[in-house]
């Protein structure tokens, strides 16, 4: 499905175009709960707790998709629990820049942990990268990633715990995937607290995918009235200056 549409719209093939590559793609074009959004304006919760982190180490390999890096779990690397619903971890992956804009500013890097559940739903947890300290999972991915062509290569034992999580406040919203067929109800948590990754640990990201890729980050999507939930935990949003 990869080779089916990319990030260049001069290709026919771009963000642009997705809804109307297939039918199953339309929501793409028509979908009003697509993501990613700009965060602005949010609404201040107090019924939003602590996100319920249940990661244990699995068997993975990093995977080439040809639009992004992955971290694909075998085994099964647990899972995180919101409103009572419990969502699996399936993978990780990298967007470069950053799909989700704070205040309308792109970061140079976003991670994204994708979970489904047994109801066949899903929820995406979010952290966005500034240019800074090289990022520690980043680093430990490394030695594979300098390998990884259009191929996937075992990584042994991860746990998503090593991502690197950052404080405990965050957004929360109903949005989509952020690729086609942009299948909506997905459950959104978005970090506040920015993480760092160095510009080489960036760099190789990109630069093992095809060109057209390599800015694969789609465009936000119209909030269409749709409540953007805060849940505080301490940090200030100054840190994301």
């Amino acid at each position: 499905m990869e080779d089916e549409f990319n990030y260049d719209d001069r290709t026919g093939k771009g963000p642009s175009s997705w809804g109307t590559l297939k039918p199953e793609w339309r929501t793409c074009s028509v979908g009003q709960r697509q993501s990613p959004i700009n965060i602005r304006t949010v609404q201040v919760s107090s019924q939003l707790r602590d996100l319920q982190r249940n990661y244990r180490l699995a068997k993975a390999d990093l995977l080439n998709t040809t639009v992004n890096v992955e971290v694909n779990f075998i085994g099964d690397a647990g899972s995180i629990s919101i409103n009572g619903t419990v969502y699996r971890v399936q993978n990780i992956h990298w967007h470069s820049p950053s799909e989700h804009t704070f205040d309308g500013v792109r970061f140079p890097l976003e991670v994204h942990i994708v979970h489904r559940s047994d109801q066949n739903t899903r929820a995406v947890v979010s952290m966005l990268y500034r240019i800074g300290q090289p990022d520690l999972f980043l680093a430990t991915i490394s030695p594979s990633l300098s390998l990884l062509r259009q191929t996937e290569r075992p990584l042994g034992l991860v746990n998503p715990e090593q991502v690197g999580f950052q404080g405990s406040s965050y957004y929360r919203y109903d949005g989509s995937i952020t690729v086609p067929p942009c299948t909506e109800n997905v459950v959104w948590t978005v970090y506040l607290k920015i993480n760092q990754a160095s510009e080489n640990q960036i760099r190789r990201l990109r630069n093992v995918l095809p060109p057209q890729n390599r800015n694969n980050s789609r465009p936000t999507q119209p909030l269409n009235n749709r409540d953007v939930l805060f849940r505080p935990g301490g940090e200030s949003s100054i840190d994301n200056i």
